[in-house]
């Protein structure tokens, strides 16, 4: 794209984030462009538009960023916004105060990018490609149900009942829980499957299948809680004054175990990705961008934090702040996970 209209097209997107109004060429040159004139500035819009960057929504009206422009923009003419010391200070702040639980750690963090955003905020609870076992507890509930409760690293905890062949005491319980906290503490899924073979039938071949079991869980991911905050910043947006709007993105946030998934396929292998309105495979998104990053203790064990708004967003402004309080959160979990 020639220079100019990269500087047309960037002046676009920055004033129609701060009015939510169609822009037009008066505007535009009164406040960015006084050595070129009101024809030269529309017809580098007209060119835009055809081009698929620009829309008119009326036949009067400025034009207005697509998807494409949004993309363009992100791609090639978005500066990273320095972050102000007292948002920075107010992300400090929050991280330090949070409690060492990790799930209530990871939900504070969400609270954190809603508030410095003004968006939506989501946050996936970190986890591996191998979940290593840390601790098991046996609880006897009826002769034939026993729960076992698991915690792997980072102090993730996952409890299930299940149901024995044979009915047992909480004594052999506990003396087979002492005997597994021995012989699997840092084992992984893949160290379990020859032990598994070993055993055959009984007690510990059943609780050691439902460990199994659950380690795989952790690895898929199936079982990530997703939390989420500021819901309440997208009624501050007119593209959500239309309920539905509200009500599709709603949809996605109340299914956990969707969001779960569709955040580690979004966010891959990328520190960031941005997803931008038609981009979103989800069809109750597509009015809305994804702006994700990872965050974790280390590169193997790494959570997705990510902000949902309108497209119409401060991109530059967003990913600074996302990304401070990922670093952050980063180190603060660094601690629950040592």
């Amino acid at each position: 794209m020639e220079q100019r209209k990269q500087e047309i097209l960037k002046a676009v997107v920055r004033e129609f984030t701060v009015t939510a109004l169609p822009v037009g060429s008066h505007a535009l040159v009164s406040r960015h462009f006084l050595n070129l004139s009101s024809a030269t500035v529309r017809n580098e819009l007209s060119e835009l538009a055809d081009l698929g960057y620009l829309i008119q929504p009326h036949t009067s009206a400025g034009r207005i960023p697509t998807d494409r422009g949004y993309r363009y923009f992100v791609d090639f003419l978005m500066d990273l916004e320095p972050v102000p010391p007292h948002v920075a200070s107010f992300i400090q702040t929050e991280l330090n105060s949070a409690p060492g639980d990790l799930q209530a750690l990871v939900e504070r963090v969400a609270t954190t990018v809603a508030a410095v955003t003004q968006n939506a905020a989501v946050a996936s609870l970190p986890h591996g490609p191998q979940a290593r076992i840390k601790h098991i507890d046996l609880v006897s509930l009826e002769p034939t149900e026993v729960l076992v409760i698991l915690v792997v690293e980072g102090n993730l905890i996952r409890q299930q009942v299940i149901t024995v062949s044979a009915p047992v005491q909480q004594a052999e319980l506990s003396r087979l829980a002492n005997k597994l906290n021995r012989d699997l503490l840092g084992k992984d899924r893949d160290d379990l499957a020859p032990r598994l073979k070993r055993l055959g039938r009984g007690l510990e071949a059943e609780v050691s299948a439902q460990l199994a079991r659950t380690l795989e869980l952790f690895e898929r991911g199936t079982e990530t809680l997703v939390l989420h905050d500021g819901v309440r910043n997208l009624l501050k947006q007119p593209e959500f004054a239309e309920a539905s709007r509200l009500h599709q993105v709603l949809e996605v946030l109340e299914e956990t175990r969707y969001l779960a998934t569709l955040l580690q396929d979004l966010v891959g292998e990328s520190d960031t990705q941005i997803v931008i309105g038609s981009e979103n495979q989800a069809t109750q998104l597509r009015s809305c961008t994804l702006v994700l990053t990872t965050y974790g203790p280390t590169r193997r064990i790494r959570g997705v934090l990510g902000v949902i708004g309108p497209t119409r967003m401060a991109y530059g402004q967003v990913v600074g702040r996302l990304q401070t309080v990922a670093r952050r959160a980063s180190e603060r979990l660094g601690e629950a996970y040592a």
